[in-house]
């Protein structure tokens, strides 16, 4: 894929991954950062604005961190996770384009030309994209370019600029501290009296390349639009699978909530863009001492997702669960179906009125467990006993025999004196069985008794004689 003159570019960057990603599940839980290891190390990554208008900086030992800030609550540095809520952006911004690629470590890009006109401009989408990722806790930074890279870069300054001869002008006055360089070429470059990007540019591109190396050449290229920058479209996982770390590990049932509420956060959007609708959901709860998780399962009588049905839902289930140590962790598959049809609402009352059987289904079910509830649905088997079997509530199964049949079966066939009773219809005779030992050899007959009683009954011919009453006619 590449950059072409009619495309618009936006960046959405999020300069605090580290501190989001493993932060995100507790807000408000006061000065916080993340560190990692460096020479054997532990320094300070990020740290939150409490953290740092109490005096702790990046590159400070967590030690040094902790005496000025005894309250500070600092987790290691989780790169999954990171990529993870890289991915979370990513499907915040598929919502809004089928061109979304992943910038690493902290920028998603977004080709926003082509959906402006749905949106209502480049504006409102930009607007509403901005929201979305505020309600799912997420700050971001968002830039404007006709050039991917440029996107890119300007994502981490928050500009937009969408034409192209005010982005050059706009790269020109840019510092060079402000371009994403190698090590230590920001500060080669000042050492040489370039302040600006426009001061690098007057340079003669040979003599860049000699005294700085090509891929300075190929980067400001690619900002300028020159070259393509390679890009690669990022899509939504087939499958939904989530994996959540717990900031504090925790029993608590309001706390375990909170966290399921935002990865129904993830679990909705990933519905939405993939069209499907949930039919049961998957929960593991791993635990911060190491044993046995714990597992459940949701299943729903419709295919849909309902937020609101679905924490109701887990709550049940939690309630019923006694968890031997704190959970650390969760993780969440989705069964799903390749096509959602919304229920249809009620024409004047605007209300799913046809909602009420499968959310009753699913709350006794989740109280009672899979087990505790069955309905009836018809089976092919020629033999009235055995054409018929126990399934999961909601199952519908069309019955291919439209032959008369009784309302009412008998627990088994009643001897009967035929001789007592007018034939009306019939015979049917049903032969079949012979594959499983149980075969039979039997004429159905319509009848009425001289209690005026409709019956279906039988003369059975194998493996016994005689005539039977089997059912009852409603």
């Amino acid at each position: 894929m590449s950059s072409t003159p009619r495309a618009l570019w936006a960046g959405i960057c999020c300069p605090a991954l580290p501190l989001t990603a493993v932060w995100q599940l507790a807000p408000g839980a006061g000065p916080v950062a993340v560190h990692e290891s460096i020479r054997g190390q532990a320094r300070i990554l990020q740290a939150s604005r409490l953290a740092r208008q109490a005096g702790v900086r990046p590159g400070q030992r967590l030690s040094n961190a902790l005496a000025i800030l005894p309250q500070l609550h600092s987790r290691p540095r989780c790169r999954q996770a990171e990529a993870g809520t890289l991915a979370q952006i990513a499907l915040a911004a598929y919502q809004h384009s089928h061109q979304v690629v992943l910038a690493p470590p902290d920028t998603v890009l977004l080709e926003v030309g082509g959906s402006r006109r749905l949106r209502g401009g480049i504006e409102p989408l930009l607007d509403s994209l901005r929201k979305d990722l505020v309600d799912q806790g997420l700050h971001t930074r968002i830039g404007l370019a006709p050039v991917a890279a440029a996107a890119c870069l300007l994502a981490r300054l928050d500009r937009c600029i969408s034409q192209p001869e005010a982005l050059v002008r706009q790269l020109a006055e840019l510092a060079l501290d402000d371009l994403v360089l190698p090590s230590g070429q920001a500060a080669t470059l000042s050492g040489c009296g370039l302040r600006t990007v426009g001061d690098l540019m007057r340079l003669p591109a040979a003599d860049r390349a000699r005294r700085f190396g090509p891929g300075l050449n190929r980067y400001l290229d690619q900002l300028h639009g020159r070259i393509d920058t390679p890009l690669a479209n990022w899509h939504p996982a087939e499958h939904f699978s989530l994996h959540l770390e717990l900031p504090v590990a925790t029993a608590s049932t309001e706390a375990l909530m909170f966290v399921f509420n935002r990865a129904l956060d993830n679990l909705g959007r990933w519905l939405e863009v993939r069209d499907q609708g949930l039919t049961r959901l998957f929960v593991q709860l791993i635990r911060e001492d190491g044993g046995p998780p714990t597992h459940f399962d949701i299943g729903l009588a419709r295919a849909g997702f309902d937020r609101e049905r679905l924490l109701e839902l887990i709550g049940l289930k939690l309630d019923q669960l006694h968890l031997a140590g704190d959970i650390d962790a969760l993780t969440l598959k989705a069964e799903s179906t390749s096509e959602h049809r919304p229920a249809q609402a009620d024409l004047l009352s605007g209300t799913n009125r046809s909602d009420a059987w499968p959310a009753l289904l699913d709350r006794l079910s989740a109280r009672l467990g899979d087990e505790g509830l069955a309905s009836l649905a018809p089976r092919p088997d020629h033999r009235p006993e055995k054409s018929w079997a126990w399934v999961a509530p909601g199952t519908t199964s069309p019955c291919q025999d439209l032959r008369p049949r009784p309302t009412w079966l008998l627990p088994s066939p009643r001897p009967c004196r035929h001789e007592h009773m007018q034939l009306e219809d019939g015979p049917e005779r049903i032969e079949t069985g012979w594959w499983d030992g149980q075969d039979c050899r039997r004429d159905y007959w319509i009848a009425h008794d001289r209690h005026g009683r409709r019956l279906w009954i039988f003369h059975e011919h194998k493996p016994r004689t005689g005539w039977f009453i089997h059912g009852v006619f409603g």
